[in-house]
């Protein structure tokens, strides 16, 4: 297995179930010619040849770290793409075992351990240590859906099990019921071949698992979103470290987050500083609410050159009879100085992505003036992923206007322009555009976020 980045963080009872008990025990090696009780193949006494063998012993235990005795404990021989072997044996009344001779990591496969007792299950799938005693955690069931990138067919699977989930056309997966586990791998097998797998421990995470889309970098399926979609749910990853995306690290090229501090750069319409910012209570910590004329600088940013995503926490004061700015890259409202902007349009009631004059082609509507709620903290989201746009608002896709709520993404390109223009947060150059409300919690990503994160971010927050 290559060197790996680990994303991990465990807690007591996590590490009482992954770490070795305090006390050691020592066992038998493959060269001891001592029967020792290693249970029963149920495929046949094929496992390996003795030379190439280990015995190994263990104890299973509940999430709280108590040993779980009479505990049933199997160790596959798995490919990645099947089981091929596997022995069988029953703990004891403390929850301690002894299984072998097993083989070695091998053509043939390597070990992975199951355990499972009165409805609770676990998974070792990095094997277990052949020279102290390790532990197989066993808990509640867990649900998982995810997909994958260009994929249409295939399955899923999880080695050390026989559950495997189809791919559909749409690249999508879902398994119901898995059991709780220690670097567990998902593998994504296409024609009879592992092509790539997702390694995480679930054990005290959710019982639902909703993964980010994945893509297939090498032999590893991975995901920019992954970061805060673990945290969510609670459970670990890991990854290579040679793995790369922009900036090494999985981080889009440009990433910027204001979360309204005092150093946030507030100007008047006219570029001029202003003299006087609003500071009140945010969503997370302080908050801008913005004076008539004002809006928040970032310079000449420009996230809009591919996939990008913009989002926000609002507490909105509602429609007053004027545009409302969100976002806007533009030095004016012309086909030469304006590149991007969502906004409230109030011509129409909805809100709107345009790159230029009103109605301009190209412009796309979602929902109305009771998409975003009055009064109340709401998260707002537009992401545009291979030139069509989406806009999201407390975790839901908002519909597109007027498609009876059957579309949620329109086609969108900004405009090409020959000169940096400012990018801007809740205003522009016209005095009377600024956002009605309070404005906290701001990002701007070169990156299309997945319907999974935007859920995981709303959620993290969410008075």
């Amino acid at each position: 297995m290559k060197n790996r980045r680990v994303y991990l963080k465990l807690s007591r009872n996590c590490v009482a179930c992954v770490m070795s008990l305090a006390f050691s025990l020592s066992f038998l090696a493959c060269s001891d010619s001592e029967n020792v009780a290693g249970g029963v193949t149920d495929i046949g006494n094929s496992i390996a040849r003795e030379s190439d063998t280990l015995r190994y012993s263990g104890v299973v235990q509940d999430l709280q770290g108590r040993a779980v005795p009479a505990a049933r404990v199997v160790a596959y021989l798995d490919n990645s793409k099947e089981i091929v072997d596997s022995l069988e044996t029953v703990a004891d009344s403390t929850g301690f075992f002894k299984l072998g001779p097993i083989s070695r990591i091998s053509a043939k496969g390597s070990p992975r351990f199951y355990a499972e007792s009165k409805g609770l299950s676990g998974l070792r799938g990095d094997g277990l240590s052949d020279v102290r005693l390790d532990t197989i955690c066993i808990g509640p069931h867990k649900t998982v859906s995810g997909k994958i990138s260009g994929a249409t067919s295939g399955y899923m699977r999880i080695p050390g099990t026989h559950l495997r989930s189809p791919i559909a056309e749409d690249g999508s997966f879902a398994f119901d019921s898995i059991p709780s586990g220690y670097r567990m791998d998902l593998v994504y097998v296409q024609d009879d071949s592992a092509i790539a797998h997702f390694e995480f421990t679930a054990l005290e995470s959710r019982d639902t698992l909703r993964l980010p889309e994945l893509s297939v970098n090498g032999e590893w399926l991975t995901s920019n979103d992954m970061p805060v979609i673990a945290d969510y749910y609670g459970f670990h990853y890991y990854l290579p470290y040679d793995y790369y995306l922009p900036n090494g690290d999985g981080d889009p090229e440009i990433k910027v987050f204001l979360g309204m501090g005092r150093d946030v750069n507030v100007l008047n319409h006219d570029s001029s500083v202003a003299g006087n910012v609003n500071y009140v209570d945010g969503v997370n910590g302080k908050a801008v609410l913005l004076e008539p004329g004002q809006f928040i600088d970032l310079d000449t940013l420009n996230p809009t050159g591919g996939d990008f995503t913009l989002s926000l926490w609002t507490k909105w004061n509602g429609p007053n009879g004027e545009h409302q700015v969100l976002f806007c890259q533009r030095a004016y409202w012309s086909d030469s100085t304006s590149r991007f902007q969502w906004h409230y349009e109030v011509k129409s009631g909805t809100f709107a992505v345009m790159k230029g004059m009103p109605d301009y082609p190209g412009a796309v509507y979602f929902g109305d003036s009771t998409s975003v709620p009055v009064g109340e903290w709401a998260f707002l989201v537009l992401v545009s992923k291979n030139h069509k746009v989406s806009m999201y608002v407390n975790g839901e896709p908002i519909a597109i206007a007027g498609s009876d709520g059957t579309e949620f993404a329109g086609g969108f390109v900004p405009n090409e322009l020959n000169r940096n223009v400012p990018f801007r947060i809740g205003g522009d150059e016209i005095e009377t555009e600024t956002w009605n409300g309070v404005i906290d919690e701001a990002r701007v990503e070169s990156i299309a976020r997945s319907p999974e994160w935007i859920n995981a971010m709303y959620e993290r927050l969410k008075p």
